[in-house]
């Protein structure tokens, strides 16, 4: 395994040979949908449009959906088109593994 950079600057992950990049440490403990070809997380933002708050991959860690259990994570993540993975983060500062 490798360690690369991310495109905002932090510190990458372990990366496998297929680019999987993963951020060192997530904000909080939770399990998060993460869309390694986009380096984006599923969360939430407000799309003006619609008026109204929709999941949307986001880069930020901060605004991705932390759920509670590996299955909640799988079923908000069941229709998605990109392609993901679970991590589950322990905890703020340590580092994230990967779930599914």
């Amino acid at each position: 395994m490798s360690t690369s950079e991310n495109d905002n600057g932090k510190g990458g992950a372990d990366a496998g040979d297929d680019g999987r990049d993963i951020q060192k440490s997530l904000t909080r403990e939770g399990h998060v949908v993460w869309f390694y070809e986009h380096r984006k997380y599923l969360g939430f933002e407000w799309d003006e449009l619609a008026r109204e708050i929709k999941k949307s991959p986001v880069a930020d860690p901060e605004h991705a959906i932390y759920f509670d259990t590996l299955a909640h994570a799988v079923v908000a993540s069941d229709k998605l088109i990109s392609p993901s993975l679970i991590l589950y983060s322990p905890g703020k500062g340590l580092p994230p593994k990967v779930r599914g």
